[in-house]
């Protein structure tokens, strides 16, 4: 979850009220036990709501609305495209198909990392069931005095993205 969660802190305060999913929205800091890794928490931000629809993109390209990500990271997305496709021509299972509209179902939620090019998230576990939300993130910091608000960091709305009637 960096740059909102700065990788030198110890502590993220959560609300409990929020488990099983209960108020979440889009944009929210959630903390969830890992469906991955058991006994495991992870933190992530929920960009997909039940019955909203998320592009899943499997080849894990680092970009933002369809723009690429300028930080470094666009090298070794090329590199590892490079090395998919000299896999698939020494005989492996050929690279990921193009990214495609996945419809998220009642009672999951589509939830990513900020830094997409290495983070672990519905990309690969696919839709998080609510049931293993333990809730919300409100603050993260170290110590007594170095506490920072981490609630209303991230989505904003897209201009003209609602119809009007």
């Amino acid at each position: 979850m960096f740059p909102t969660l700065p990788t030198d802190t110890s502590y993220t305060l959560y609300s409990r009220r929020h488990r099983h999913g209960r108020d979440i929205k889009a944009g929210d800091i959630v903390i969830f036990e890992n469906p991955v890794f058991l006994r495991g928490l992870a933190i992530k931000r929920v960009i997909g709501m039940p019955g909203d629809y998320v592009v899943h993109d499997p080849s894990q390209s680092p970009t933002v609305g369809g723009a690429p990500v300028d930080d470094g990271t666009a090298t070794r997305a090329s590199e590892a495209s490079a090395s998919a496709s000299a896999s698939t021509a020494a005989g492996s299972t050929p690279p990921p198909a193009e990214p495609t509209m996945v419809q998220v179902p009642e009672g999951h939620v589509w939830v990513a990392g900020d830094n997409l090019a290495y983070s672990r998230d519905s990309r690969f576990y696919g839709p998080l069931p609510m049931a293993l939300i333990q809730g919300k993130c409100l603050y993260n910091g170290d110590g007594w005095f170095s506490w920072r608000d981490i609630r209303d960091t991230g989505l904003q709305p897209v201009p003209g993205g609602e119809e009007s009637d």
